[in-house]
């Protein structure tokens, strides 16, 4: 099969590999599309420890079950599915109170240390099968508006962890593909009021025209303070969500961020250099709640699948570009200069067969 093979940082070349073989509890995957997440390109350009080379990355992933393994229940052949890059073990605490994604014996995860999804065929870890990260595609999606779906997922995990819920006011840091996602998502869950902050004029831009958060602050620092108490009564924001990996963003939450207020660190620093210094008395005195978010959950998948499904994310707005398996290169310089919003990759099509 053609693959993607990423065989050290920043270079990555087009090759025939062998074809996965399918193993007892898992299944094979034609892959139809996999979308570009932000840890791909990190991968591709810095590196992660998570992550070994040479390797096919790609994680979020959306295909057709050709081959279905010895004791692997629940799926049939033709089965559109989307794979998502769980890592829990599946047998440690943690994993069984239902918190996959912060498991303490984690497996290699899809499109890290295990093959992903810019290939012609899958094969997922029998754990990522086994804890849910496999789910059905509803009828009414493409295969790409399907694939936004572990983005989405991601997303949730946030949101759950900042307990965003009727009437709250949220403000997003980060107008980036994360941070559109968590306007229409946080106001799935009820929010009364979504600010979207950041820097990228096209993005906010953007977010105007599609997303339509309730206001969009393109002021930053204690400028951006101002405006976001001015637009709270003085009071500040019920839930503050970072989607921008940004020691500054993370450092001026807590100066946005109402009494009890919930704070989530939804975007990574680099590992080396990820001390952010942050105003502890905030904390202790306002009472406000300082959560993290990484991954997701099994059926956090299967939700994110529904919402969109359902229409109350519109996957297609985040698909601004689209590229063959041939233009992974080219793919991963368009979305390292910002040029996208979401791209994906078609590991079977031709150029003229892209979706226009």
């Amino acid at each position: 099969m053609k693959a993607a093979v990423v065989e050290r940082i920043r270079e990555a070349k087009v090759l025939e590999v062998p074809e996965p073989v399918t193993e007892a509890g898992s299944l094979k995957i034609r892959v139809e599309a996999c979308a570009i997440c932000g840890s791909d390109l990190r991968i591709f350009t810095t590196g992660d420890p998570r992550a070994t080379f040479p390797r096919i990355i790609g994680h979020e992933i959306a295909g057709t079950v050709v081959e279905i393994g010895k004791e692997t229940k629940g799926f049939g052949v033709g089965d559109r599915v989307c794979v998502a890059p769980g890592h829990g073990c599946g047998d440690c605490k943690y994993c069984k109170n239902g918190m996959e994604n912060i498991c303490i014996n984690p497996k290699p995860s899809v499109g890290y240390a295990s093959s992903g999804g810019f290939a012609q065929f899958i094969v997922p870890p029998v754990n990522v099968v086994k804890n849910g990260f496999v789910n059905i595609i509803p009828e009414n999606l493409s295969f790409e508006e399907a694939s936004m779906s572990e983005l989405l997922a991601c997303c949730i995990n946030a949101q759950e962890r900042a307990m965003v819920r009727d009437g709250d006011t949220v403000v997003i840091m980060g107008p980036g593909p994360a941070g559109l996602m968590h306007i229409q998502l946080a106001k799935a869950r009820g929010a009364k009021k979504v600010i979207l902050s950041g820097r990228t004029p096209g993005r906010l831009n953007l977010a105007k025209e599609k997303f339509k958060p309730d206001l969009v602050l393109p002021e930053q620092g204690k400028e951006l303070v101002k405006r976001v108490l001015e637009e709270t009564d003085g009071i500040g924001a019920d839930v503050v969500i970072v989607a921008a990996p940004s020691h500054e963003a993370q450092e001026l939450a807590l100066h946005i961020t109402a009494p009890r207020g919930r704070i989530n660190f939804f975007g990574g620093l680099p590992k080396d250099n990820c001390i952010s210094h942050i105003e502890a008395n905030i904390i202790h005195y306002q009472e406000c709640i300082l959560t993290g978010a990484s991954s997701s959950l099994g059926r956090q998948n299967k939700e994110a699948l529904e919402l969109i499904s359902k229409g109350k994310i519109k996957a297609s707005y985040y698909i601004t570009h689209r590229f063959i398996l041939e233009e992974f290169n080219e793919a991963f310089a368009a979305v390292e200069r910002k040029e996208t919003v979401k791209a994906i990759i078609f590991p079977w099509k031709a150029k003229e067969e892209l979706p226009s």
